[in-house]
């Protein structure tokens, strides 16, 4: 089965797993092969959902919960961070037919929310920051091979961190 994948999207494959021209079409071609099979619906945010419950206790931090002068946690950069969560959870989906490994989500400094992926060969952060007109940041390292860090708009499907989560 051919695995069609426009050009952004290769170049976004190419700069962010570091594979050269040949082993683009060999990594395409894999998963194309792995297709899965699926029978009745699939709940994409299996796994996510309870988290994202635990995670709620987040909001029940008040200003200096730590101690150190930290603020509190709000409902709003907490509802962002899921919003981000669910728009990469459909987007592995509905381009990859993959599901969205479950992260941590965690208190993160100065009332943000940190989505924390963590497996044997890699993992990934993703810091949601409390201010709405603030980027949100990133870093990712799998272990040897490559580190990555940047900031994105965590209001759009963002394919390079997609692709991160899929090696």
């Amino acid at each position: 089965m051919a695995l069609t994948v426009p050009d952004q999207q290769i170049a976004h494959i190419r700069k962010f797993l570091q594979l050269p021209d040949d082993k683009i079409e060999v990594f395409l071609d894999a998963l194309a092969k792995s297709d899965v099979h699926v029978v009745g619906e699939v709940d994409i945010y299996e796994g996510l959902k309870a988290e994202i419950e635990q995670a709620k206790q987040i909001l029940e931090l008040e200003d200096d919960w730590d101690g150190e002068g930290s603020p509190g946690y709000s409902a709003d950069t907490f509802n962002r961070a899921i919003s981000f969560l669910t728009m990469e959870a459909e987007g592995l989906w509905e381009s990859w037919g993959i599901r969205l490994p479950v992260p941590r989500i965690g208190p993160g400094p100065e009332g943000s929310i940190d989505l924390h992926w963590k497996q044997p060969s890699w993992e990934l952060l993703v810091n949601i920051p409390a201010d709405a007109n603030e980027m949100a940041t990133f870093y990712g390292d799998n272990y040897g091979v490559q580190k990555i860090r940047g900031s994105l708009d965590p209001r759009n499907f963002n394919l390079g961190i997609a692709t991160w989560l899929m090696i």
